[in-house]
Order: C-alpha cells, then sequence, then structure tokens
C-alpha cells in the first residue's frame, strides 16, 4: 500500500486550495520532506535514540522563534479577527505548547535547564530566521504561506504513519509523537490553518502572486526537510 494516496484519501484538504496547490507544485522537495530518514526511523522504532532527544532540543527552540513570528502575524494583521488568530496561536505555544514540550523532553531525559542553555543548530538558525525575515519583509500572506510547510507537513506525516502498514506500534518509542501529530486534535488544528489561508489568499491576491509565493513555500519546504537532519551529531 502507498500511504501517500492513502493518506490523501483519508485527508482531502491535503490536496485542495492554496495549501494544496503549493504542496502539489512542489512534489519533489515535498516528499524529500514527508519520506526523510528520520521519519521512516521514526516509524519503524529504529532512530537512534540521541537523534531524536537532539531533534526534541531543536523543535523546543524552533517553538520560541515560531512564537515571535505569530506576534509579528498580530502586527502584519490588517482585521481584529486575524489578529486575535495569530494572537491565539501565540498564547498557546506561550502557554501550553512549550509547557507540554518540556514534560515530553522529560520523558527522553532532558530537563528543562538543558533546553534552555542549548544553542541553536545551524538548521534551526536558517530555517527561523527565513521564516522571520518573509515576516518582516513580506505581508500576513507571505508570513502563512512560508509557515504553512511546518503546521501540514506534520500532520502529513502523521497521517502518513497511521495509514501505513509499516508503522511499528508495540514496543515503538517514537509511537506517542506519531499519535499526537495524527491524532484529532492537532488535524483539527491544521484544518483551521487551512482555511484561514485560503481566507487569506483571497483577500490578499494569491493568484497574481502565485510564483513569489511558490518560492517561499518551497524553500521553507527544504528548510524543514534538512530540519529533520538536527540530530546528524547524536
Amino acid at each position: 500500500m502507498d500511504d501517500e494516496w492513502q493518506a490523501e484519501r483519508n485527508w482531502p484538504l491535503l490536496t485542495t486550495g492554496l495549501a494544496g496547490r503549493l504542496r502539489r507544485d512542489c512534489m519533489a522537495q515535498w516528499l524529500d520532506f514527508v519520506r526523510h530518514p528520520f521519519v521512516r526511523g521514526v516509524a519503524d522504532g529504529t532512530l537512534p535514540p540521541g537523534a531524536f532527544r537532539n531533534f526534541l532540543i531543536q523543535d523546543y527552540l524552533y517553538l520560541i522563534q515560531y512564537a515571535r513570528a505569530c506576534a509579528l502575524a498580530v502586527y502584519k494583521a490588517d482585521t481584529v479577527a486575524d489578529m486575535r488568530h495569530a494572537a491565539s496561536l501565540m498564547a498557546g505555544i506561550l502557554d501550553t505548547e512549550l509547557a507540554m514540550h518540556v514534560g515530553y523532553c522529560r520523558q527522553w531525559g532532558i530537563e528543562e535547564a538543558a533546553l534552555q542553555s542549548a544553542e541553536e543548530s545551524l538548521e534551526l538558525l536558517a530555517y527561523s530566521r527565513f521564516i522571520l525575515d518573509r515576516a518582516q519583509t513580506g505581508d500576513l500572506l507571505d508570513l502563512m504561506v512560508t509557515m504553512a510547510p511546518c503546521l501540514i507537513g506534520y500532520a502529513e506525516v502523521g497521517a502518513r504513519l497511521h495509514a501505513s502498514p509499516l508503522t511499528r506500534r508495540e514496543g515503538n518509542p517514537y509511537w506517542s509523537w506519531i499519535a499526537l501529530y495524527g491524532g484529532d486534535e492537532y488535524t483539527q488544528l491544521v484544518e483551521d490553518g487551512i482555511r484561514q489561508l485560503d481566507a487569506l489568499a483571497t483577500r490578499y491576491g494569491a493568484q497574481a502572486r502565485y510564483p513569489t509565493l511558490l518560492r517561499a513555500f518551497t524553500t521553507a519546504v527544504r528548510l524543514e526537510t534538512a530540519f529533520w537532519g538536527t540530530g546528524r551529531s547524536a
């Protein structure tokens, strides 16, 4: 069974709207992202634990930069509704997701002090600063398109791994991570984000700007792919 098409059948939003078009038009890079060796190692439980720990540390640091991008989205928004949407994302990261991540890291033997003292990897520096650059030089649609690969990519990875008969469930130390990104709560969050992106696309004239948006989206996908490699030094 090809989990790519199974995931698309189970989740039609992967192929519709602006996000679906962007994903389709950089499919070669997208498949490198969602089929990365890191993802395969998570699926079958063979990823070295040290690599996963390094990834968790960098992911914590990434969340901090993501929150900063959400703060810039509040500034870039031209309606109160868009400001509230961005502010709720930022509050969710600062008030809930960071604490949850700290708790999950503790299960892997990583204390909060280690997270706070860790240095950003080159992959994280390149990726997060690209997002922040688009946040400062572009408008709200530019920023949301640049952030979209992270939002929908992790949900697709979760959907793929749930759909694949090759995914190891029993005794897989990474199953809880798979279940998080393949679960209903995260899927609903992503669906809300996709609909928000479509609304922005209409208001900000995405059709006329599509080549520029696609370049930014593709670059973000490539940087997401590189980010899986933050555990190489483990």
